[in-house]
């Protein structure tokens, strides 16, 4: 009986990430996304892992909760999509404050390239809230403001606790 709950929960684990992939596919392909993995971000991770924590996660609450989950897994794909080093980038430019301002940055980036619906852009563009002063519209905005938060401090964490050992 026991076994059989495991197995069943393993299929829909499979079936969950399979869902997923299925929503993200053409944007993990695409050459700008690869470009992210050249790009550090939080601890060890970098720029494109660190979006496809946030991806995933998204598109997993927001398809517990009936939401639209494959625009939050697209939106978590590319929401951190701006291409440089945040670490070096206001030493080398002079532009600071990179907290603030590159959700809009990412937003021009990701509309040259993708056809973004307004769900998805309000999710790219809100995602820092409330650091950036516009609270988000929608539902699945303000999961990807809490996933985008929890993901980071995770992989922080990650990086002193391996450091630590």
């Amino acid at each position: 009986m026991r076994e059989n709950r495991r197995k069943k929960k393993l299929i829909r684990i499979r079936n969950t990430r399979q869902a997923f992939y299925e929503c993200i596919d053409d944007l993990v392909k695409h050459p700008l996304v690869v470009q992210m993995k050249k790009y550090p971000q939080h601890g060890n991770t970098n720029c494109y892992r660190h979006c496809l924590h946030v991806a995933y996660y998204n598109y997993r609450i927001c398809a517990r909760m009936g939401l639209r989950a494959r625009e939050a897994a697209r939106a978590g794909m590319l929401h951190d999509m701006f291409l440089y080093d945040w670490h070096t980038y206001a030493r080398e430019t002079g532009s600071r404050f990179h907290g603030l301002k590159h959700p809009g940055r990412v937003l021009k980036v990701v509309q040259g390239s993708f056809s973004l619906s307004e769900l998805e852009k309000d999710m790219i563009l809100k995602h820092m809230w409330p650091l950036t002063p516009v609270p988000p519209r929608y539902a699945e905005s303000y999961i990807i403001c809490l996933v985008d938060k929890y993901c980071s401090t995770c992989e922080t964490i990650e990086r002193f606790w391996k450091k630590s050992r």
